[in-house]
């Protein structure tokens, strides 16, 4: 009864130290562990004696065997102590080393995204003071200030303004899809358009090259061409913006059938649906200051993908329609004849 009470007292203590994390608790119970050793040992002598004259020999070796396995538990128990409490030591430094590596990472990226930023900054105001001393036109610079993405356009414009312009949009005409066209693209962003040129105010032909090449599956229709279309049938005015009906006519000439008018989201999903294009005129807000044409070209659950042909950033963004309807100012809806 005496050792059942000792290994029972054992075992409530080992279960303590397990739950907690205390160095000196763990030196306390490494204490009583060796002291409760020391008392099973002298108790299994004192048990040696007082059986002495009452067992045999072969009793009194059986019992020293049991004692001697009882100790052995004992130090096996304070053995397993002694390892869990340095496993555990080693599992906290571990974890508080991953930590310090996590925090390191999350400054190192910190510190190279901020330099990133300011590259990107450096380089903007770089090909400005460049472009201002080569005279680069004035509506060509202030391209940086309205789209960032434009910087490489105008760094290039002197080596490749008078270049031969790209008589197809190639790889970017997918099989049943309206291509997603930029006006500031340098295969044609150079090409002439009224007095001006693409790049600056042809974000109406790039629309209709984007709209006439997708539904006629026509990779030779470029926005260089359709601006040249639209300068030849005087659709642009004396500040090269686009005149609305270039976009109720000039579709004819690309076998393209044009409805003009505002259109609700259910008739917006619903055209979509079918696979006809929506060109908007849009007004101040998310797309322009004064004045952008975009192009609708999908339609799910109140979100509409849109084509800006001026915005990289905002093609690739999904619009609530009921966000950006009062943006719009005239529709044009497309199919093909």
């Amino acid at each position: 009864m005496y050792l059942q009470t000792c290994c029972c007292i054992i075992k409530s203590d080992v279960e303590k130290f397990f739950r907690t994390d205390d160095a000196e608790n763990f030196e306390d119970f490494q204490k009583r562990g060796l002291n409760w050793q020391m008392k099973v040992m002298n108790h299994t002598e004192e048990q040696q004696t007082e059986n002495k004259t009452s067992l045999s020999n072969g009793a009194k070796r059986n019992r020293i065997f049991i004692y001697i396995a009882i100790a052995g538990v004992i130090a096996a128990v304070i053995t397993a102590a002694f390892t869990g409490y340095y496993l555990h030591q080693e599992r906290a430094e571990e974890k508080k080393q991953e930590e310090l590596l996590k925090a390191e990472k999350a400054k190192k990226q910190k510190e190279k995204k901020a330099k990133t930023t300011e590259a990107a900054e450096q380089k903007l105001e770089r090909v400005r003071s460049q472009a201002e001393e080569q005279g680069v036109p004035q509506s060509v610079i202030e391209l940086l200030d309205k789209n960032a993405e434009t910087v490489d356009f105008v760094a290039d414009y002197e080596k490749k303004k008078d270049k031969p312009y790209a008589d197809t949009i190639e790889e970017d005409l997918s099989n049943g899809e309206i291509p997603e066209l930029l006006q500031w693209d340098e295969r044609w962003g150079y090409a002439p358009y009224g007095t001006g040129i693409v790049a600056t105010s042809g974000c109406g032909p790039t629309c209709m090259a984007m709209v006439a090449a997708g539904l006629n599956q026509d990779a030779s229709i470029t926005p260089a061409k359709v601006a040249a279309y639209g300068t030849e049938h005087g659709y642009v005015d004396e500040e090269n913006n686009t005149y609305w009906r270039f976009m109720d006519e000039a579709g004819a000439n690309w076998n393209l059938n044009s409805v003009g008018g505002m259109l609700s989201e259910e008739q917006v999903s619903a055209e979509l649906a079918q696979g006809h294009p929506v060109i908007c005129s849009m007004g101040p807000g998310d797309f322009t200051q004064i004045g952008h044409f975009i192009v609708l070209t999908g339609y799910e659950n109140g979100t509409v993908t849109v084509n800006d042909p001026f915005s990289i950033k905002n093609t690739n963004t999904a619009w609530t329609f009921a966000n950006i309807k009062d943006q719009i100012k005239a529709m044009w809806t497309f199919s093909k004849k």
